[in-house]
C-alpha cells in the first residue's frame, strides 16, 4: 500500500476510535452497579469530605480523582455525561499521549496503523472511556510516565533543566490521582540514581524528585489510603489475587492473571475472536522478555523504553497479586497495561520482518483484517448504545 494511503488509512483510524468514544459517552448509558455506588459518595459528601471518611458501599477511589469529579459534576446535578466527563478526557489524552509515542517510534506507517487499530479494535478502551470508575485515568498516568522515561534522559542532558526539575517535582503527584503510579514512580527515581553516579551536578533532580515523591506519598496515605477499609478491599477482590493456598492454586491463579493480562483487550465472545486475538497478543507476551533481554543493556541498564519497562511492571503485578495489595486476575483493574500489551504485539511482528519477510507480511495482514473486523464489529454496538465491558459480537 503506498504511504499515502497508508497516512489516510491512519487518520481514518483515529477518527473511528475518537467518534466511538464520543458516542459511548453521549449515549447515556445507565450506571450499572460499581458506578451507582460511587455516586451515592458523590451525592451524600461535600468536597472535603473525600479527605476525611470512608467511601459508601465499600468503593476503593483515589480522593483527589473523586474530588475532581465531584466538582464538575455537582453544578450539572450529577448529570451522566458530567459524571463521566472526565474520565472520558482521561481516556481521551491517554489515546493521544499513546499516539504521540507511536508516530515518533514506528517509523513504519504499517505498524503505526496497526497499532491506532488495536484501539479500535478494543471494545475495553472505548466502553471505560465513558465510565465513573478510575481505570481511564489510570491509562493516562502509565502513560505519563512511559512517555517521561522515554523522554527522561534526552530532557536531563540540556543546560539548566529548570522545565525538567519542575517535571520532575510534580510527577509523583499523579499518585494523587491513580493507584497505578505506584507501579512507575520508582523507574525515574533508578535512573536519577544512575545519572547521579555519573554527574554529580545530577543530584539536584534526584534531591528534587525523592523529596516530591515521599510528600505525596504521605499525603496520599493521610487523605486516601489510610481511610479505606482493608476488608472492603478484600470482600469486593478476594478472588482476583493470587492465591497460595495450594501449589495448583497457585499455578491456576498466576496462570490465569497472565492470561487476562494478554487475552482480555478486544472481545470476549465467540471465544474463536478470543482466541485469535490471543494468538497475536502472545507473540507480545513474548516480545516483552526478549525486549528486555535485548534492550536493557543496550539502554545502559536504564529504563528509558517500553522494552524494558513492560517486564517489569508485569512483575510487580504478578508480586501485589501475591501479597493481595492490588488485584491480578481482574482485567479491568491492569486495563493501564492494555495499550503496553497492543505496543509489544506490533513490535513484534514489526520484528518478524528482519525474520523472515513473507512471515511478516501473513501475521501483519492477518492482524489487520482481523482488527477491521472486530472494530466494525464493537461499532455496531457502540452506536446501537448498547456496549458493554464484556461485549460478545454474536
Amino acid at each position: 500500500m503506498k504511504p499515502r494511503l497508508l497516512t489516510m488509512a491512519t487518520i481514518l483510524a483515529i477518527f473511528w476510535y475518537l467518534i466511538s468514544c464520543v458516542h459511548h459517552l453521549f449515549s447515556l448509558r445507565p450506571l450499572w452497579n460499581d458506578e451507582a455506588c460511587v455516586l451515592i459518595s458523590l451525592k451524600m459528601y461535600s468536597s472535603g469530605d473525600f479527605f476525611t471518611k470512608v467511601l459508601q458501599a465499600y468503593q476503593v477511589f483515589p480522593r483527589a480523582y473523586l474530588f475532581l469529579i465531584h466538582k464538575i459534576s455537582q453544578p450539572f446535578h450529577f448529570h451522566l455525561v458530567s459524571l463521566r466527563l472526565i474520565p472520558f478526557l482521561a481516556m481521551m489524552g491517554a489515546f493521544l499521549v499513546w499516539l504521540k509515542m507511536a508516530s515518533d517510534d514506528f517509523k513504519n506507517k504499517v505498524t503505526l496503523l496497526t497499532f491506532v487499530l488495536c484501539w479500535s479494535a478494543s471494545a475495553v478502551l472505548i466502553y471505560y472511556a465513558a465510565e465513573l470508575k478510575q481505570y481511564s485515568m489510570d491509562v493516562l498516568v502509565a502513560a505519563l510516565f512511559v512517555l517521561f522515561l522515554s523522554r527522561q534522559e534526552k530532557w536531563e542532558a540540556k543546560p539548566r533543566g529548570l522545565k525538567y526539575f519542575l517535571v520532575l517535582i510534580m510527577l509523583p503527584a499523579l499518585i494523587l490521582l491513580s493507584y497505578t503510579a505506584y507501579f512507575f514512580v520508582l523507574f525515574p527515581l533508578y535512573n536519577l540514581l544512575l545519572s547521579s553516579k555519573e554527574r554529580k551536578g545530577k543530584l539536584k533532580f534526584l534531591a528534587g524528585y525523592a523529596g516530591s515523591l515521599v510528600i505525596f506519598s504521605l499525603l496520599s496515605y493521610h487523605f486516601d489510603m489510610r481511610l479505606r477499609s482493608i476488608d472492603a478491599v478484600t470482600l469486593g477482590f478476594h478472588d482476583y489475587f493470587i492465591s497460595f493456598d495450594s501449589f495448583p492454586e497457585f499455578l491456576r491463579t498466576l496462570t490465569e492473571g497472565t492470561h487476562n493480562l494478554f487475552s482480555r483487550w478486544f472481545v470476549e465472545r465467540p471465544k474463536i475472536l478470543k482466541c485469535i486475538g490471543l494468538f497475536f497478543t502472545t507473540l507480545g507476551f513474548l516480545r516483552m522478555f526478549y525486549g528486555f533481554s535485548k534492550n536493557f543493556r543496550h539502554s545502559r541498564y536504564r529504563f528509558k523504553q517500553i522494552d524494558t519497562l513492560a517486564l517489569i511492571v508485569f512483575m510487580e503485578l504478578i508480586l501485589a497479586g501475591a501479597l493481595k495489595k492490588y488485584p491480578f486476575i481482574i482485567p479491568r483493574t491492569s486495563l493501564f497495561f492494555c495499550p503496553i500489551v497492543f505496543w509489544l504485539t506490533v513490535k513484534a511482528i514489526e520484528d518478524l520482518r528482519n525474520w523472515n519477510g513473507l512471515l511478516y507480511r501473513l501475521v501483519g495482514g492477518s492482524f489487520i483484517y482481523f482488527l477491521v473486523f472486530v472494530s466494525l464489529g464493537i461499532s455496531f454496538f457502540v452506536f446501537a448504545g448498547v456496549l458493554s465491558f464484556r461485549p460478545a459480537l454474536w
